[in-house]
């Protein structure tokens, strides 16, 4: 690991192996680039709820992602102090939040399971975390920083030693040299020849966005060609926001803040969070057709959803509550939420299914609406030619021309 005056005498020094200065801040060069203008924060309506099922719903007003992003002094920067941030906002985009007059921030990044693996620094937030979405896509989920209103080396290089101290050392991003590597230097394409370079540079170029889309990030990232001849990738910083531009960020966030809803329940015996944003509601005379993408542990999914009325209107709550029910409740039982391909019979319908089939699959489903003092449909508006429950006097009743059209499947009231 380098010392502090190697540290210190590498500031606006960049490597040949660099990005642009603006993207670059690794440890030889760790506070290269422009200061970069405040960036919108993620807002949303916070539901509240009590698991197993929802007793209690309160939609609350917006609030920011960080609301502690701020300009701090060094001493008292602890790292378990500082809010625990999302790298990307319900848009898919890196935007932090840096507050006015910040020359320079030192910063901390965790893995999906809010693990610390590197800490580094900057004086453009932005552009470093989307550099480091380019190299590390698969670990970089969350960040803390703390951000300066003067750029005071040493004071940088001291507050990260105390953090280091404060977790029991160092993280492995700034403990190994492999690691240490990946994290401040573009990303090695493992060309044998020279006249291979380009090409191989080229393979894990796509390699590479595809990760980063595979995590959800929406932003655009254009590998630089220079590097590229070399055999190495590593992806051009973007320009800072105009204010004009950061006014329609802000304006997307709030529209899309009104269509996202947190809910909260506990799963595996651990309190857990999920991010449903309704794409679209279509209201249908037999009730609402929704479009909804699901984020939960860092992965997103996309549902479409039929909730047939006597669910809302029946049980006295919205049509938007019985989906914050549903996916609590199939998250908790722990259901792909994604199908591919052919299904099978014993595979639950993620990707589209009604309400109906949620409560024909699972017998428990029942207890999500226990607070609301009514009973569920029940087998009564199954209707469909493959169900899994007898329909009793009702399927009796039919003419029995129709009977013989009907192909009933016994099943088991809960999938193998």
């Amino acid at each position: 690991m380098p010392t502090q005056d190697a540290l210190v005498q590498g500031f606006g020094q960049c490597s040949r192996h660099s990005v642009p200065s603006s993207a670059h801040f690794s440890q030889a060069c760790p506070l290269a680039g422009r200061r970069h203008s405040p960036q919108a924060s993620l807002l949303h309506q916070q539901h509240r709820c009590n698991a197993p099922w929802y007793a209690h719903r309160q939609r609350r007003g917006p609030r920011l992602l960080c609301p502690q992003a701020a300009a701090v002094d060094q001493a008292t920067a602890a790292l378990q102090g500082l809010e625990l941030c999302n790298v990307l906002n319900v848009q898919g985009l890196i935007l932090p939040e840096v507050p006015d007059g910040t020359e320079a921030t030192v910063f901390a990044i965790f893995d999906g399971n809010k693990k610390l693996q590197f800490v580094g620094f900057s004086k453009d937030l932005r552009n470093s975390l989307r550099t480091l979405m380019g190299r590390r896509p698969d670990r970089l989920h969350f960040y803390k920083a703390a951000h300066l209103q003067k750029l005071d080396q040493s004071a940088m290089v001291a507050m990260r030693a105390a953090w280091f101290e404060e977790v029991g050392g160092q993280p492995p991003g700034n403990k190994l040299a492999n690691e240490r590597k990946m994290w401040q230097q573009p990303v090695e394409a493992g060309a044998i020849s020279d006249r291979g370079r380009l090409q191989a540079a080229e393979t894990q170029v796509q390699e590479q966005l595809n990760q980063i889309r595979l995590r959800g990030c929406k932003e655009e990232f254009i590998p630089n060609p220079a590097l590229l001849q070399q055999g190495q990738v590593d992806f051009l910083p973007t320009k800072a926001m105009t204010p004009e531009e950061l006014q329609r960020q802000r304006d997307e966030l709030e529209a899309m803040a009104k269509a996202t809803r947190t809910i909260t329940t506990v799963t595996d015996g651990q309190p857990s969070t999920i991010e449903l944003f309704i794409k679209m509601a279509f209201q249908t005379r037999g009730g609402y057709m929704f479009d909804v993408t699901v984020t939960y542990e860092e992965k997103e999914t996309q549902h479409r959803v039929i909730v047939g009325r006597e669910y809302y209107e029946g049980m006295g709550i919205e049509p938007e509550a019985v989906l914050d029910r549903v996916f609590a409740f199939l998250i908790r039982k722990r259901v792909p939420r994604r199908t591919e391909g052919m299904m099978l019979s014993s595979q639950f319908p993620s990707n589209y299914f009604g309400v109906s089939d949620v409560e024909q699959w699972f017998d428990d489903f029942a207890d999500e609406f226990a607070d609301t003092g009514k009973v569920l449909p029940g087998p009564s508006k199954f209707w469909r030619f493959n169900k899994i429950y007898s329909y009793g006097d009702e399927s009796s009743a039919l003419d029995a021309s129709c009977q013989d059209d009907f192909q009933f499947v016994e099943a088991p009231s809960t999938p193998a």
